[in-house]
């Protein structure tokens, strides 16, 4: 029994490959369209003995990447010369004279500025387009000024830029 079953078994398999044989009887090459160029453009196709006809599909391999790496994020980096923020402006205490003035605003901008920037903005020796404005003071505080003193205000007006990196960058 195991001969003839091995028989039958065979006889099958063999009508199968016979009959998918019959279904695609041909394999013809036929016009599909035309390349930019104007060429024409061919395909394959399989066709059944009873005249219908299927296109013929390749498994399509991986192809490596020929455009090269693919960038999904970057990191932005500022140039040290445009490292600068707004404009801060800021009025100082009042004093006796300018330069007192001067000193008591740039102690408030390198605060407000520390508060709002952080310390790396803080020197004023970095900062760009500097400006003041002193003028005298509206304000006389008791005990502090005699006949004949004045108090002055000072504002500032800067552009925190930061300190340069030290270290090795190149």
């Amino acid at each position: 029994m195991r001969p003839a079953a091995m028989v039958l078994a065979v006889a099958a398999i063999l009508l199968a490959i016979e009959a998918q044989g019959e279904a695609y009887a041909e394999a013809q090459k036929r016009v599909v369209g035309f390349h930019s160029d104007g060429s024409l453009r061919y395909a394959w196709f399989y066709c059944q003995a009873d005249g219908r006809c299927v296109r013929a599909r390749t498994l399509r391999r991986a192809q490596p990447n020929r455009a090269g790496t693919r960038v999904l994020s970057f990191v932005h980096r500022e140039k040290e010369e445009a490292q600068c923020r707004e404009i801060r402006r800021v009025v100082g205490d009042q004093h006796l004279t300018v330069d007192g003035a001067k000193k008591a605003a740039n102690e408030a901008w390198a605060g407000a500025v520390r508060f709002h920037h952080g310390e790396k903005f803080m020197d004023l020796s970095y900062a760009r387009n500097i400006n003041y404005t002193c003028s005298r003071s509206s304000i006389k505080e008791g005990g502090v000024t005699t006949l004949g003193q004045t108090l002055t205000r000072c504002e500032i007006e800067a552009q925190p830029c930061r300190a340069p990196r030290e270290g090795g960058e190149k």
